[in-house]
């Protein structure tokens, strides 16, 4: 159990967080009335110039304090045609609602009419921060309290304050700390004069210039505690050349590091940022910056990302979800500067990605996401504490030098007519610490290509995505490397390669002829299609693909389709796709250096030659009874006379095989209902119904884990919900009585919505599947997903409707038929998700500490047929509730919270474990079954949180969760 204090301080955060929601929520719903009460009567711009001096006005009325000169920013509006009664009473009526407001409501009154302007003149969103960026910027300055040996009122500065909504939204959060006073420039004068109100109504003591940064420090004897900036993103610095390179060249200049690229100025901001933070010796400053993509990656800004590097001066790097500014749909970064780190963090640098960690935006907003509240929870923990996890890491500082090299294979490519040529070079960008023939002997095997290295090496890069880019291999290649077998890249296993177009390329025949009437792999660029071992000229498919000559000394051609045919190696196709310059989606605009890279990427694991014949003939043989199969399917209804000897033929691949071994690697709901199908031996009565049971136990835990994920995505849980709501309308279903097309419609619609996102282009809906899943491994979450496991669901779902009239009447013959229908769809599903589950296992909380930043649990490891469950703590990131049922990812530190639909009652008179499924609601209560043997094999009880859920899906009550 969470301390009381812990508890409490998490609680509060949260709440805080909501109120302040609801407060933003509130004013801007009057603003945007305000707005289009005045439609028509003034111009957009002149009506906000008016709410804007009528609420500096009201300022001056109720505080006596003097106002800034901002009365009337763009003329006199009252002396204008457009002017008429309505619009003074619109004014005097704003002062009144004024005079009702809480203190927070005045401070989110000008960015909430600024930021509604946006929306009806989009010229004013690029001067005004959006919430989501703001709150981003705020927890990161403030994740944790800085070493200062200052006393007394704290500065800011922002270098491009805009309107000063984010500036002032660091000072309201740290005004229960240290006052703050603020100091910005800003080159647009009207810009100044709605910054200078928005001081004015906050209470903030703020000096604010015109002057432009890059070419004038307006406080040049001035250094601050604090400093923020959402930079103008991609903005050319031509006409501040001349300034900047004087104080570049200058030793005393704010550019030490050196100049970026003349069409984008953002390394020049962050030098100004860390150039006015107080010395380490004056106690030290601490700056956050938004940045766009490019300068932390492009060859121009490298000398300046190493001087930041060398100087220890870069303290955090955040990636952040697409969409979050009201001005560009680019993804956006937060670098988080600090020139007197903790002594923890010297020399390191923490990469957090909160990529997946935002919801879909209401239509009254410039910006089309917003960042969610578990994002500003992860980013607040994360950077409270070093230890990495699934979406932070920390390196060290030299982790982020890189040299470039060439890597060159041995292979040759063969062109139409006589000619020929050495396969492409590949550039490679690999740590600069590391040595070149090191590098090459980790990432290749015994057929090693030649490693140089390149013109002008090295290269200092700020990339989240080559830092995150180490997640373990998936199960089954661990698996398969440990029986010894090597992996090999695809590229090392070439001796002849040819590239070769579509079939409406002029030059594909030769192309083909130039490496025909030999065995070869083809290979087609997409990863969905089949790659195949043949004579090209014979079985290359229409599409774009490389055709290799195969060395055969190291590897069968046959052998290596057959690998890179199975889920795992279209895994593995997918994934070296997707880490190069390529679009999935875009197979046309690849050419022979990226498709070569494509090869260099793919592991292949390399058995002895006689074991790969072995695989390939056994693939070979499996082929042909799949042909023989599918032609005995139309047999059986041609000539159904052979009924009985194509029965027999099949029945024989059916396997009924002890499936005790795989339930050792289930979730205890599912393990135990299949360890009681075990229990009943040859009884085929009782087996034929205790499959049935063990199917649904399966189906509904499926469906429970993508409801649960879908409770962790707010904004997508409404539109889903509404969805399947009409579905189950039009069926005549209900979740109020839970059977099993209630799941099936559940398990189609979301496996598909996710599935959909967790394979396609978007990286951002990636990573979003992912983080509501708290981060499975990659390959289960695909398999957990697939399109193969819920049509095997579908199969034994209309079995189940098709079979269940006539159970009572059945002959043992039929049921044993029946049986081993069903049996044959249980080694399927057993072969879909093999044991993945083990490193995603489901676990019962019990009692937890709080220590440096992170929750250790103690936990029930609640896998596998038998009771009592086996002991554990680990280590998560968030609070799980004592006794609630969770997903853990092992490798990310985050629990997925099982929804109550699952739910663990002590068995009979020992504290053993029953396990009980949600099946329907009655007016007492909710009636819950069991589908092992227990005690009680249904419940009736009281439960709120079920109801919920419940009245969630039906829409009724969808607010409650």
């Amino acid at each position: 159990m969470l301390s009381g204090e812990v508890r409490a301080t998490y609680n509060q955060g949260l709440c805080m967080g909501e109120d302040k929601d609801a407060v933003q929520d509130d004013v801007r719903t009057h603003v945007l009335g305000v707005l289009d009460s005045l439609r028509g009567e003034l111009p957009v711009y002149q009506t906000v110039d008016a709410l804007v001096a009528n609420a500096v006005q009201w300022k001056v009325r109720v505080s006596g304090k003097a106002a800034p000169d901002i009365q009337d920013p763009h003329g006199t509006l009252r002396g204008s045609a457009a002017w008429n009664s309505r619009t003074t009473l619109a004014m005097e009526r704003e002062q009144e609602w004024l005079d009702r407001c809480t203190p927070e409501q005045i401070r989110q009154y000008l960015p909430a009419l600024l930021r509604s302007a946006s929306l009806k003149d989009y010229s004013r969103a690029e001067n005004t921060t959006s919430e989501s960026l703001t709150r981003v910027v705020v927890t990161a300055l403030l994740a944790y309290e800085r070493d200062s040996r200052r006393t007394g009122p704290a500065e800011l500065y922002d270098p491009t304050c805009g309107y000063g909504t984010l500036a002032l939204s660091v000072i309201e959060a740290m005004d229960h700390r240290r006052p703050l006073t603020l100091a910005g420039q800003d080159v647009n004068s009207s810009a100044l004069l709605y910054a200078r109100a928005n001081a004015f109504l906050s209470d903030v003591h703020a000096t604010l210039s015109g002057k432009n940064v890059l070419q004038e420090d307006a406080f040049p004897n001035r250094a601050f505690d604090y400093a923020v900036a959402n930079i103008p993103y991609g903005l050319s610095w031509k006409d501040s050349l001349n300034h900047c390179r004087a104080e570049h060249e200058s030793p005393t200049g704010r550019f030490p590091g050196g100049l970026p690229a003349h069409d984008d100025a953002s390394l020049l901001f962050t030098q100004i940022l860390v150039s006015k933070l107080r010395t380490p010796a004056e106690g030290g400053g601490r700056a956050v910056i938004l940045m766009p993509p490019k300068p932390l990656f492009d060859n121009s800004g490298s000398s300046i990302r190493r001087w930041l590097l060398h100087e220890d001066l870069l303290e955090a790097v955040i990636s952040l979800p697409e969409g979050l500014s009201a001005t560009t749909n680019i993804r956006l970064y937060v670098l988080v500067l600090s020139n007197l780190k903790p002594k923890t963090r010297r020399g390191k640098i923490q990469f957090i990605d909160l990529r997946g960690f935002y919801e879909d935006i209401r239509n009254d907003r410039a910006e089309r996401r917003t960042i969610s509240s578990t994002g500003l929870e992860e980013l607040s923990r994360s950077l409270g504490r070093l230890k990495g996890n699934a979406i932070s890491r920390t390196v060290e500082a030299r982790d982020l030098e890189y040299r470039r090299v060439y890597v060159i294979h041995r292979g040759i490519v063969a062109a139409s007519g006589a000619e020929s040529a050495e396969v492409p070079v590949l550039n490679a960008i690999i740590p600069a610490a590391l040595d070149i023939n090191t590098w090459r002997d980790q990432r290749y095997g015994s057929a090693s290509p030649e490693v140089q290295e390149a013109p002008r090496p090295e290269l200092t890069l700020i990339d989240v995505d080559r830092i995150f880019h180490t997640a373990l291999p998936p199960r089954v290649l661990r698996d398969i490397q440990s029986l010894g077998w090597p992996a090999f890249r695809l590229a090392e296993l070439v001796c002849l390669v040819s590239y070769v177009r579509s079939a409406r390329a002029p030059e594909r025949v030769s192309s083909l002829s130039a490496i025909a009437g030999s065995m070869s792999l083809v290979l087609p660029v997409e990863p969905h299609l089949d790659a195949i071992a043949g004579d090209p000229e014979q079985v290359a498919p229409k599409n774009r693909m490389l055709i290799m000559r195969i060395d055969e000394d190291l590897a069968d051609a046959a052998y290596l389709a057959g690998w890179l045919n199975s889920p795992l190696g279209r895994q593995l196709r997918s994934a070296a796709v997707s880490r190069g310059s390529l679009a999935y989606a875009s197979p046309r605009a690849v050419n022979i250096r990226d498709a070569w890279g494509i090869a260099d990427e793919i592991l292949v694991a390399l058995p002895p030659l006689a074991v790969q014949r072995e695989l390939a003939r056994a693939e070979t043989v499996l082929d042909a009874a799949s042909r023989r199969i599918s032609d005995a399917r139309k047999e059986l209804w041609n000539n159904p006379k052979k009924r009985s000897d194509i029965y027999r033929e099949a029945s024989r691949l059916v396997r009924s095989g002890d499936v005790v071994e795989w339930a050792n690697s289930l979730p205890f709901p599912i393990a135990s209902a299949l360890w009681a199908l075990e229990s009943k031996g040859e009884n085929v009565h009782a087996r034929h119904k205790q499959i049935f049971l063990f199917w649904e136990a399966v189906i509904e835990f499926h469906a429970t884990v993508l409801i649960s994920a879908l409770a962790q995505d707010k904004s997508r849980m409404a539109e889903e919900f509404s969805q399947s709501a009409q579905e189950f309308a039009a069926l005549g279903l209900s979740p109020e009585r839970a059977t099993l097309g209630v799941w099936k419609i559940f398990l189609q619609r979301l496996a598909k919505v996710y599935r959909q996102h967790l394979i396609g282009a978007d990286t951002d809906e990636q990573a979003r599947v992912r983080a509501v899943f708290a981060d499975p491994p990659q390959d289960f979450l695909e398999n957990l997903l697939s399109t193969e496991i819920v049509q095997i669901f579908d199969k034994v779902i209309s079995l189940r409707n098709s079979w269940s009239g006539h159970v009572g009447a059945a002959s043992e013959d039929t049921l044993n038929e029946q049986l081993d229908v069903l049996m044959g769809h249980l080694h399927a599903l057993r072969n879909a998700i093999g044991d993945g589950w083990l490193d995603y296992p489901l676990v019962r909380a019990g009692s937890a500490r709080f220590k440096r930043g992170v929750f250790h649990h103690d936990v029930e490891i609640a896998m596998g047929p038998n009771t009592p469950f086996r002991h554990e703590q680990v280590q998560v990131t968030t609070p799980m509730e004592e006794s609630g049922l969770y997903l853990l990812s092992r490798d990310g530190g985050r629990a997925l919270p099982m929804a109550p639909l699952v739910q663990f009652r002590p068995a009979g008179f020992n504290t053993s474990s029953a396990c009980y499924f949600y099946n329907r609601v009655h007016p007492n209560g909710v009636r819950l079954v069991s589908y092992h043997s227990t005690f009680k094999s249904e419940l009736l009880e009281e439960s709120r949180s079920i109801k919920d859920l419940i009245d969630a899906m039906t829409l009724s009550k969808i607010s409650k969760l």
